[in-house]
């Protein structure tokens, strides 16, 4: 995998230990040429001997881990003993490969930081960058991406002295990584597309069917799907007849993903169950429980999703990588909740967000893209370096002279910026007095709305069961059935009122989640619709539906919120035995969704403060009580998901609600497609 060492023919011990090289490169060797291999590690002092079974301990560190930790564990041992520093320190490299492909990550670290001071006082070019390469592995498979980036960046520097096309194909691929893991789609891109044409140029056959196989997936993120596919398929059929397994099973898995996003789920289900069925290694196989799990709870198979997102979480845990915790527990916690299971859908919620915490978030983000400016600037530096006395004493004079007249202008920019600023800093002070007073209103209203809508359901519970023991042994059905339906009507109106509240806090801190993801609008305006038939029938009210199926790019919890507000409201102020217009059609790449009341309207004053946070509410048709948070929680939700809401009255007559949705990522997200 990494930088070969050239072999040097020079004894005997020598032919021997080559024989027994030869043996082993059979997938897996026998004990007997294990035991020969470790006490050959073990008994030789000479010192390309040594160099030579370290070369074999290279080899075995990817095709057989773990006799390639023992051998590189007897070699440390030897090697240290004899005050043979070099040779023990690379002999650590190989430890750390060795415990990286068994997904021994934190172990692995802590091999590599101890042979690095001493490889590094070595001043070896070769063995610093194979253990800074080694060592950036280790630190992108537990998501620490900023690590592992700032030993790449270093790996680059030193591949203009090393010169090595392999190597610097594979430290080029493995930048591209990780940027692609920290979602920065274009420095990924361009280090990937310089590793496949470095990979060819190296005749790096499992370098370009992995290369191949990382585009495909930043592709795939950017949303271009046919491209994504072309370049799949191609390193899966370039893996297959080279016989690179692990990037056949890397493809199988990435293919299924995107057959998932294009909903081909019969096929992305097909390439999973053959990539549990084959010899993947753990962190593929990890990647591909949770694809599964995830497909399961688009299929509304949640039982079977958290079995399959827990599988995946007890190996993610054993091997701590941090990223298959994160999407393993939001699987976990998302389907609990679609269960009706909130103790557990609680409890795996805040796991998920313990673990999304440790990972690589805006802060490291930055700090990642930081270090690529860094070594710009540093390549920039190095040419101005490299330039001649005569060209370099020409951009000095150049310098100088933009200096000159930068500072003669500085003098009279400064003054301006002082006098704007003093100007800006009083009219800073206005506006902060004015969001603190609008703080002080919001707040004011926010308490009035949970003492007075949260009252009402509340006293309309007391004495209940009194009531209820009275009436039983009256034998009073009537009245039991009386207090029932108020019973149930109040409890709908707390799970309303307390869904907004919650909602609403939550929006207020900044941080609700968002997740967008194409939905079907028929189904989902359905959904709401169930929700409120029965208090419908008991007015009379008459749903009249116009739907297509129109998809729509958002975020369901959010929009689901969006659509039960104003269900529940046209259902609160429609007149008895009427009737509720919705519909939906397709507009420029929108979904347009029309909910019509036949109720008394609403007065110009009333609907120019109608998405403001309000003290009380209106009372329906029926004397329903409202809740005060719902239609300015529609609008703040509605426009995180990258649309918009309007509303139109007669008074007398009723009003229409219109809200537009976006219908895929490209419009939510215009700048999102290359």
């Amino acid at each position: 995998m990494m930088i070969m060492y050239k072999k040097r023919f020079r004894s005997s011990l020598k032919i021997i230990t080559l024989f027994l090289i030869a043996l082993c490169s059979i997938p897996v060797c026998s004990q007997e040429l294990s035991d020969s291999l470790l006490m050959a590690a073990q008994k030789t002092r000479s010192a390309p001997d040594l160099v030579d079974l370290i070369s074999k301990a290279e080899e075995l560190s990817s095709f057989n881990p773990v006799l390639g930790e023992q051998l590189s564990k007897a070699l440390y041992s030897n090697t240290k003993s004899n005050g043979q520093t070099g040779l023990a320190s690379e002999s650590l490299i190989w430890l750390g490969n060795s415990l990286i492909n068994q997904s021994k990550y934190d172990s692995a670290i802590a091999v590599l930081t101890v042979a690095q001071a001493d490889i590094e006082d070595m001043r070896s070019k070769e063995a610093v960058a194979k253990l800074y390469y080694t060592k950036s592995v280790a630190h992108y498979y537990i998501g620490e991406y900023t690590n592992s980036i700032s030993l790449l960046l270093l790996d680059l520097e030193m591949d203009a002295v090393l010169k090595n096309d392999l190597f610097h194909s594979r430290v080029l691929r493995l930048i591209g990584e990780v940027y692609r893991a920290a979602d920065n789609l274009d420095p990924a891109l361009n280090y990937l597309q310089k590793a496949l044409v470095q990979a060819e140029v190296a005749g790096d056959s499992i370098g370009l069917a992995a290369a191949m196989n990382r585009l495909g997936v930043v592709y795939y993120q950017k949303g271009e799907h046919e491209i994504a596919e072309k370049l799949l398929l191609g390193s899966l059929e370039k893996s297959r007849s080279n016989g690179f397994e692990n990037v056949v099973s890397m493809n199988m898995n990435d293919l299924g993903e995107l057959y998932f996003a294009t909903k081909e789920f019969e096929k992305s289900i097909d390439l999973y169950e053959i990539v549990l069925q084959r010899n993947s290694d753990v962190d593929t196989r990890i990647n591909t429980l949770n694809n599964i799990a995830r497909l399961d709870a688009e299929l509304k198979k949640y039982t079977e999703s958290i079995k399959m997102a827990k599988e995946a979480l007890a190996l993610a845990e054993k091997v701590n990588i941090l990223t298959y915790k994160v999407d393993a527990t939001k699987i976990i916690a998302d389907s609990y909740q679609k269960l009706n299971d909130f103790v557990n859908a609680t409890s795996f919620y805040n796991q998920y967000i313990n673990h999304r915490e440790q990972l690589f978030e805006v802060e490291k983000n930055r700090q990642v893209l930081e270090l690529e400016t860094q070594y710009q600037t540093q390549q920039k530096e190095l040419q101005i370096a490299n330039l001649t006395e005569k060209e370099a004493a020409e951009r000095e004079r150049k310098i100088y002279y933009l200096v000159g007249l930068i500072i003669s202008a500085a003098f009279l920019v400064v003054f301006i910026l002082l006098f704007n600023q003093i100007r800006k800093n009083n009219k800073h002070i206005k506006n902060q007095n004015l969001k603190l007073e609008e703080l002080n209103t919001t707040k004011d209203k926010f308490f009035s709305i949970i003492a007075h809508d949260l009252r009402s359901p509340m006293v309309a519970l007391q004495g209940i069961g009194q009531k209820l023991d009275y009436y039983v042994r009256k034998g009073k059905r009537e009245k039991l059935l009386e207090i029932g339906d108020k019973v149930d009507g109040s409890m709908d109106k707390l799970n309303h009122l307390l869904n907004n509240l919650l909602s609403w806090a939550t929006s207020q801190s900044g941080g609700i989640p968002h997740y967008p993801k194409v939905i079907d609008s028929k189904e989902m305006i359905g959904e709401a619709i169930a929700l409120y038939q029965s208090l419908a029938e008991v007015k009379g009210v008459r749903f009249k539906l116009d739907l297509e199926d129109l998809p729509i790019f958002v975020d369901l919890n959010t929009a689901s919120t969006v659509l039960r507000n104003l269900i529940s409201n046209a259902v609160k102020f429609t007149k008895e035995g009427s009737e509720i217009a919705i519909t939906t059609q397709s507009r420029m790449g929108y979904t347009i969704i029309q909910v019509q009341d036949q109720g008394h309207g609403i007065d110009n004053e009333t609907l120019e403060h109608l998405f403001q946070l309000k003290k009380g509410s209106e009372l329906g048709t029926m004397g329903e009580k409202g809740f005060g948070l719902g239609l300015k929680l529609c609008k703040e939700f509605v426009e995180i998901n990258k649309g918009t809401i309007e509303v139109k009255s007669t008074l007398g007559k009723g009003t229409v609600f219109e809200v537009k949705f976006p219908q895929n990522e490209a419009v939510a997200h215009p700048l999102y497609v290359a």
